[in-house]
């Protein structure tokens, strides 16, 4: 029997804003420090929709696909800045956008970033499931080369208790 040697270096997180990218984010965060890894912290603009933009492009309303995505963009990472990396501390951390359907995109980051393990959560902005996960999640979770963490939703978090 061959032996499997497992060496973890890098650490993805994928972060939808949704109520279940704090779990994650906390887990991924976590496992960065107890591991001493860089830790990953993957946004995707989700593709879909994005064909309405350029009808409205079209029609004079002057917000383009591009335009969108940049701005989008922006805001995302303002946001993702202020909420995850202020908190690593001593991690060293970065984020990544990607645009395109999340489960494509997610394994292309993946593979690009040659991540050893990725964390995300079961259900996303949508916060509806599938029979198990997340149609995304499950995507990923059948196809993704390296090991993948699911984080349950905040309902499912242990925080310490306020005293």
């Amino acid at each position: 029997m061959e032996e499997c040697k497992v060496s973890l270096s890098r650490i993805m997180v994928a972060l939808d804003l949704s109520a279940y990218s704090e779990s994650a984010f906390l887990h991924a965060l976590t496992l960065a420090q107890s591991l001493g890894t860089e830790l990953i912290l993957l946004n995707i603009i989700n593709s879909r929709g994005l064909e309405y933009m350029d009808s409205l492009e079209a029609q004079g309303y002057g917000i383009g696909r591009d335009k969108y995505i940049q701005e989008l963009t922006a805001n995302r990472k303002e946001e993702l800045e202020k909420e995850y990396l202020s908190r690593v501390g001593q991690v060293s951390a970065r984020l990544v956008f990607r645009v395109g359907l999340p489960y494509e995109q997610i394994l292309k980051a993946v593979d690009k970033e040659q991540v050893d393990l990725l964390v995300m959560g079961t259900k996303g902005r949508t916060n509806i499931a599938g029979a198990l996960f997340g149609t995304t999640a499950e995507k990923v979770f059948r196809r993704a080369n390296c090991t993948v963490v699911s984080v349950r939703g905040p309902e499912h978090c242990r925080l310490p208790e306020a005293t």
